[in-house]
């Protein structure tokens, strides 16, 4: 009977030691880092919106804890982030004459929120960045739907800069402003509006396409 009785003490514990780990990896699908505050910190983080000092509404999404204030962990669609990216007219964020966020960025947000919106940290670095066979369609146009595309389309173009079609973007590359603005070089305004660079990755891949020609690809 003891046997049984530890055999069983011993399951348990397994079982809830693999419980715990298949949570924990679960939490870490969506990495916050690199996939969430980054596009968050461009189209909505800025100087007038919601940024430390504006703090419009008085939300703030410019690091992981602020941004947690319009967030119900669990309830993706229920949570105010969410709520406001799916809203119509003014009401929307980013508000009109902006873009609205990418479908795609709206799906990451509510998967991440369902899975617990964990602060996952430090996967950036880890991710493989291939740029050996570069797709303007694959690879930079979502780039710049989720980064750059809210302040710059046909109907809003700011600065007078189209990255929302190939034609613009191909404009902008072969003049240079492209490379230009994400690098922060000098004489270019540096892009993201929030400041922040783009990650390596992100830079690297950019890179590539317009030295290969910026192809429509």
């Amino acid at each position: 009977m003891k046997r049984h009785y530890l055999a069983l003490i011993f399951l348990t514990a397994v079982l809830q030691w693999e419980c715990t780990r298949r949570n924990e990896e679960d939490l870490k699908s969506v990495c916050f880092e690199s996939e969430i505050l980054p596009v968050l910190q461009a189209n909505c983080g800025t100087a007038g919106c919601h940024d430390a000092s504006t703090a419009a509404d008085g939300y703030i999404f410019t690091n992981y804890q602020s941004t947690l204030r319009a967030v119900k962990p669990g309830k993706g669609r229920d949570s105010k982030l969410v709520k406001v990216m799916l809203e119509d007219g003014e009401d929307r964020m980013p508000p009109p004459p902006a873009a609205p966020m990418s479908q795609d960025f709206i799906d990451l947000v509510i998967k991440w929120i369902d899975k617990g919106a964990g602060n996952v940290a430090g996967c950036a670095s880890n991710a493989a960045c291939d740029t050996s066979a570069v797709s303007f369609a694959r690879d930079v146009q979502p780039i710049l739907n989720n980064y750059c595309v809210s302040c710059h389309t046909a109907g809003s173009p700011s600065g007078g800069v189209v990255l929302n079609t190939y034609n613009g973007v191909k404009t902008v590359a072969n003049n240079g402003k492209l490379l230009g603005s994400i690098f922060h070089q000098p004489g270019f305004y540096p892009m993201p509006p929030s400041g922040i660079k783009l990650d390596e990755c992100k830079l690297k891949t950019i890179r590539a396409w317009v030295n290969s020609g910026a192809p429509n690809n």
